[in-house]
């Protein structure tokens, strides 16, 4: 389930390609400088919703860093290359720290930027994508096999990661995947269900309400099978 569809086809490419660095030299270069820029543009005087678009703009290249890392795992069994280890050495050492997850072993989103972002320009134009990448992060980042026994479950944590989603169904914004956004949030209603956050019958109402959903906009989608899986009985 973590992987979704995604580990499917790294696995299959890491059994039928040669091992690669993930970073090069030139990456890990254009990497710390892009972050160094925007860190710079975060903390200086500029009006509060440039900084936090330098915020939500860091969390993504995080993002997309952690994600060369992961791909590189799920395919290696680790990450490979000097460069490599010098980029994580480098963040680590720094503002932008990227975290193993000792369950998952896999890296960890870095919550921080989107947090930072949000705590300046709650209404802002890029509030809505910060809001999206932390519920997206959360939710992938909690679990191991099933989407519905979370690592750790923290009742708040989860209540909010709802509201999120539940503000989130009709964004407009073309970086915001919306059927993503159905998808985590119909499981994140089962998790409240589940774990007694939110009261059972409220739970599941949201949850069938979600599938319906669902099924009327993405009826050919792969996660449509996911969800119908773990219909409540």
């Amino acid at each position: 389930m973590r992987s979704w569809l995604t580990g499917c086809l790294l696995l299959l490419a890491a059994a039928q390609a040669p091992a690669h660095d993930a970073i090069g030299a030139e990456a890990r270069k254009a990497y710390l400088q892009k972050l160094a820029s925007l860190h710079q543009t975060a903390q200086s005087a500029a009006p509060a919703v440039e900084r936090a678009a330098a915020l939500v703009e860091t969390g993504r290249t995080l993002d997309e860093i952690r994600g060369l890392l992961n791909e590189d795992i799920i395919s290696h069994g680790r990450t490979q290359g000097l460069e490599t280890s010098i980029l994580v050495d480098q963040l680590n050492a720094g503002p932008h720290r990227l975290q193993l997850s000792p369950q998952t072993r896999l890296y960890l989103g870095n919550e921080r930027p989107y947090r930072d972002a949000l705590a300046l320009a709650p209404r802002g134009p890029l509030a809505p994508l910060a809001r999206y990448q932390l519920m997206k992060n959360q939710f992938y980042d909690s679990f191991v096999d099933d989407p519905l026994q979370p690592i750790a479950q923290d009742k708040a944590l989860l209540l909010e990661m709802i509201a999120f989603g539940d503000g989130l169904r009709t964004a407009r914004d073309a970086a915001i995947d919306v059927e993503e956004v159905h998808f985590v949030l119909a499981l994140n209603y089962l998790r409240a269900r589940r774990s007694g956050a939110l009261p059972a019958a409220d739970s599941t109402r949201r949850f069938a309400e979600l599938l319906a959903g669902f099924r009327a906009r993405w009826p050919s989608s792969l996660k449509l099978a996911t969800l119908e899986a773990l219909v409540p009985q």
